[in-house]
């Protein structure tokens, strides 16, 4: 069973993200893709992954094995992603973020509106969802079950992950300042 204080946790990461990324896109006109993890003793990472060439499939269970070394107990995850809609012809993009522990999601998307230099100029809300239907919603895989990794994938995500440590902003939630 959750305990109040993860789903406070859950819920403070899935509000200081979105805040993150709107400020992201309000400075800088971009929305990278990223991942943040939070352990039981509030250690966070968040780390930028645009540059990360990985196959979608092997991407994500290097995001697994991230997420288990640090021993996260919650995790946010951002970036662009593309939606049509079949009856219009239209594509748009759209700022999707998720904030999940083994049990529970908070969900939420904006449309994303650029300006004419191409950059992000405003974000629009078309909702934010949340849940525990683990059969609905994906994102509890990054931490929920058993996912067992080979010496080979050890090796290899690990050699990613040490190389990618000197971009990764590292935070004690629990530090003064």
């Amino acid at each position: 069973m959750q305990s109040v204080d993860s789903k406070e946790l859950l819920r403070d990461l899935f509000e200081e993200y979105t805040e993150w990324y709107f400020s992201v896109a309000e400075e800088d006109g971009v929305l990278p893709r990223s991942i943040s993890g939070i352990s039981a003793d509030g250690k966070q990472f968040i780390y930028l992954i645009d540059g990360l060439t990985l196959p979608p499939l092997v991407r994500n269970k290097y995001l697994r094995y991230i997420l288990d070394e640090h021993h996260s107990a919650v995790y946010a995850y951002g970036g662009l992603a593309l939606r049509g809609d079949s009856d219009m012809g239209e594509i748009e993009e759209v700022l999707d973020v998720v904030a999940a522990d083994a049990e529970h999601y908070i969900m939420g998307h904006w449309k994303v509106i650029r300006g004419e230099n191409g950059k992000v100029s405003g974000l629009k809300p078309m909702g934010v969802s949340e849940g525990d239907d683990l059969e609905k919603h994906s994102s509890t895989w990054f931490l929920a079950g058993a996912i067992r990794f080979t010496d080979t994938e050890k090796l290899k995500y690990g050699g990613i992950w040490e190389e990618a440590k000197a971009e990764v902003l590292f935070h004690d939630r629990n530090s003064e300042g």
